[in-house]
C-alpha cells in the first residue's frame, strides 16, 4: 500500500480543515518527471507520513484545484500549514531535496525525550 494519498478535491478540502502540515504533489499521469520522482516521494512519505501527510493531486482530474493554486507546471510541490500554502517549489526533487524543502519551511520536529530505565546501572565518571 502506498504511503502517498491519492487525493481528489474533497480529500484535499478535508486536509485543509486539519490544522497540521501536509505536503501536496500536483502532478499528471502523462508527466515524465512526475513518474521519475514517484519513488522519491513514496520513500519520503513512508519516512514522514505519520507527521506530515503526503497527498498527490492529478491536475487533469482536479482542474479547479490546479487553477485555485496557480499550478502552471508539474510536478509542483506545495507545503500547507493550518490550511494555508506555506511554500511552493516546481520541478523534480530527490528524497533528500524533499526533506530539505520541508525542513526549510516547517519548525524542527519535536523529539520525544528518552527516559532512562531506573533499573539500569548508572555509570559515574570521576575525571
Amino acid at each position: 500500500m502506498s504511503a502517498v494519498i491519492e487525493a481528489g478535491e474533497s480529500d484535499f478540502d478535508s486536509a485543509l480543515a486539519d490544522p497540521g502540515p501536509f505536503l501536496v504533489d500536483f502532478s499528471a499521469s502523462w508527466c515524465g518527471p512526475c513518474k521519475a520522482m514517484a519513488p522519491a516521494l513514496e520513500a519520503f512519505a513512508q519516512g514522514r507520513g505519520k507527521e506530515l501527510p503526503v497527498l498527490k493531486v492529478d491536475i487533469d482530474a482536479a482542474r479547479d484545484l490546479a487553477n485555485r493554486y496557480g499550478i502552471r507546471s508539474v510536478p509542483t510541490l506545495m507545503l500547507f500549514q493550518d490550511g494555508k500554502p506555506l511554500a511552493t517549489r516546481a520541478g523534480m526533487m530527490s528524497e533528500s531535496q524533499l526533506a530539505s524543502f520541508v525542513e526549510q519551511h516547517l519548525p524542527p520536529r519535536e523529539r520525544t525525550p528518552v527516559e532512562q530505565d531506573p533499573r539500569r546501572a548508572q555509570i559515574k565518571l570521576d575525571w
